[in-house]
């Protein structure tokens, strides 16, 4: 499978049946992500349509040929301590002419490794299956956290893109524990993923409010404040004085 062929790349990685991180991102713009990296897994995702190759083309870009030309696909025969699982799937030359979720692809390629999670196997690809997979990542963290934000605080970025469908869980209680999850699994990620970076120069909407965050992270603390931009424009009276209120008691917590 050559690399002017791929139209899909599917990362996954699994411990014990949960996923830490799922993604599928497509040639077309198309991406589907939920997950960090860590668990416990995260039940807020997203699929986005971006209309380019943003996230697709440097992923691919990173990719040797070797990888493509043949199919790895490894697995120990027990695994007493628990598994990890690492895939990445390639997939192109669709069938019905679709390149997205209905796409019938008629190519496939890819890398699947599943390991205990003691064992002493150490080979180059699992040094490519990782960075591939932040990568992605990566690519996609300031996307996600601005679903994220959505999910939990019911605001919308400004950069978000329009269609953007987001999943989330059916309660309140388990959309904070998500949220918490998401946090910690961040501010303790080996990569070292500072959040203020993904709220620069932009703003998030909420109840047609634009409000600025102000977001601190640190190993021991996270902290996050939307406050109202000032002279935001009403329609009517009573509609100031709601703003007025909003500014007076900011919405914010954790």
């Amino acid at each position: 499978m050559k690399k002017e062929e791929v139209e899909l790349i599917i990362l996954k990685v699994t411990a014990d049946g949960q996923d830490a991180i799922n993604m599928k991102i497509y040639k077309n713009g198309t991406t589907c992500r939920y997950g960090v990296g860590g668990l416990p897994q995260l039940g807020i995702g997203l699929m986005s349509f971006v209309d380019d190759s943003r996230f697709f083309q440097p992923l691919i870009d990173k990719v040797p040929q070797e990888v493509l030309d043949e199919p790895i696909n490894k697995e120990e025969p027990e695994t007493p301590n628990g598994y990890l699982e690492y895939m990445i799937a390639f997939f192109g030359e669709s069938k019905n002419g679709d390149t997205g979720e209905r796409a019938d692809w008629a190519k496939s390629t890819g890398i699947r490794i599943k390991l205990d999670q003691q064992t002493q196997f150490n080979h180059p690809i699992m040094g490519l299956l990782d960075g591939l997979t932040m990568e992605a990542a990566e690519l996609t963290n300031e996307l996600y956290f601005d679903v994220i934000m959505n999910a939990k605080w019911k605001v919308k970025s400004s950069t978000l893109p329009e269609q953007t469908i987001i999943t989330q869980p059916k309660t309140e209680q388990e959309i904070h524990n998500d949220y918490d999850n998401y946090v910690n699994q961040m501010t303790y990620s080996a990569r070292k993923w500072d959040m203020a970076e993904y709220i620069k120069g932009k703003t998030y909407e909420k109840d047609g409010i634009a409000h600025t965050v102000d977001l601190k992270n640190t190993e021991n603390s996270f902290s996050i404040n939307f406050s109202p931009i000032s002279n935001t424009s009403s329609s009517n009276d009573n509609q100031g004085e709601s703003t007025k209120e909003k500014k007076k008691k900011p919405w914010w917590k954790f």
